[in-house]
């Protein structure tokens, strides 16, 4: 007979198990302590197997498609569905093939596929090519992926990506204004796939076909600070209220016009404020090459008030929300923001202020560049000048700092300070 919903509730142990027989070869085994299985019993080379099939649940009600497939990949499965299921161990035993080894191949299949996935590659190549990179080069490539790339096609399989997919991901990126970074990120995301190819996880690059299709803009450069707005600058930065630490970070920028990220991210273990030297790594670099900023006095007496706050910590400046690791990318601009001058000026514009007026200064421009840490095409020259002229370096940086010093002084009288070097 036929088994039922109501008679497999109804099944009482034994002191022994036993089995109720449904057809074709499906029966539930009860055992003494009232557990139900399923079990499937065929015939294969002439010799009887018996195959444990799962357990036996009721229908949930109110059940997900996604929680009941959860369930049926546990082995819990209804009556109906395993009447479903007996109908493919049957369609396998005809073919000649046990329904446990069938079950084996499902389990590493699924296995690799979750070894496949976009996001399991990704993080092997990283794991495998990442040594090469610099640490903002890192951060970057790795927020990308896990903001924008991973919740729309991090869990598939890598060689069932297509490019409709990527390009999908990539408008979601432009539509919020960020078009650099949807640049960059097909350009990160075609890393992973070309890793994939090379490692047979993957048949081709989606991000190929993508050339072209991207919004792309001019380069907009950080303008310059106006030698007219300093002195309002500083005098609103004093009166903004503003975290210290933050505003220190916002003077510091000024004094040493460094890249934002190498501040933000900087550790002490980099400063030496006996010697007034900042040393920072060529993993830390955008141009991946060791550099080195004097310290003039000013940087040196707010590093010394700095380190009294956040000197037992890693960071120079170390995240409110997450102290393990630095201030985030938007903290500056957002003082600067509230300050009334982010409409037409960033932090990043330190660089471009102080090129311009150490220019107008007349200091020498090979050694703005190479303060500015920005690349020379004779890798010989740009090493011996940066080792040898680091005392001329050192000279320039004192009187950039005391030049916008008396800038940022608006009872001052300014006077133009001419380069000597």
């Amino acid at each position: 007979m036929p088994l039922t919903d109501t008679r497999i509730r109804n099944a009482k142990p034994k002191g022994y198990r036993y089995r109720l027989s449904d057809n074709h070869g499906l029966a539930l085994e009860v055992s003494p302590v009232g557990g139900r299985y399923w079990r499937y019993r065929y015939r294969l080379e002439g010799r009887e197997n018996i195959y444990a099939a799962g357990d036996w649940c009721a229908a949930p009600v109110g059940e997900t498609p996604e929680q009941a497939e959860k369930r049926r990949t546990a082995g819990h499965l209804t009556l109906a569905e395993a009447r479903i299921e007996r109908g493919k161990w049957r369609a396998l035993v005809v073919k000649g093939s046990h329904p446990v080894h069938a079950k084996r191949a499902d389990k590493l299949a699924a296995a690799a596929s979750n070894a496949n996935t976009f996001d399991a590659v990704a993080a092997e190549f990283e794991q495998k090519r990442g040594q090469e990179w610099g640490d903002i080069y890192r951060s970057h490539f790795k927020r990308f992926l896990e903001r924008d790339v991973s919740p729309d096609i991090g869990a598939l399989p890598v060689r069932d990506v297509d490019s409709a997919q990527v390009l999908a991901l990539l408008r979601k990126v432009e539509d919020r204004g960020s078009h650099s970074q949807a640049v960059a990120g097909r350009s990160y995301i075609g890393q992973v796939f070309r890793y994939a190819i090379a490692t047979g996880k993957a048949a081709s690059d989606p991000t190929y076909a993508l050339r072209g299709a991207l919004t792309t803009r001019e380069v907009e450069h950080h303008p310059p600070l106006e030698r007219t707005d300093i002195p309002r600058f500083f005098d609103t930065l004093s009166k903004a209220r503003a975290n210290r630490q933050t505003e220190i970070a916002v003077r510091l920028l000024a004094y040493l016009f460094t890249r934002t990220a190498e501040l933000r991210s900087a550790p002490w273990a980099e400063f030496d404020l006996d010697n007034a030297e900042w040393r920072i790594p060529a993993t830390r670099m955008k141009m991946a090459r060791p550099h080195v900023v004097p310290l003039p006095s000013q940087a040196v007496a707010l590093l010394r008030e700095l380190r009294a706050i956040t000197g037992r910590q890693q960071w120079l400046f170390p995240n409110a929300r997450h102290p393990k690791t630095y201030m985030g990318a938007t903290t500056i601009n957002r003082v600067i923001e509230r300050m009334g001058f982010l409409d037409r000026f960033t932090a990043h514009g330190f660089r471009a202020t102080a090129s311009t007026l150490l220019h107008e200064a007349a200091f020498d421009s090979r050694l703005i560049e190479l303060q500015l840490a920005h690349q020379d095409r004779n890798k010989s020259r740009a090493s011996y000048d940066h080792s040898a002229r680091l005392a001329e370096r050192r000279q320039m940086m004192q009187s950039w700092a005391d030049m916008l010093d008396t800038l940022s002084d608006p009872s001052s009288n300014v006077v133009s300070i001419k380069g000597r070097v």
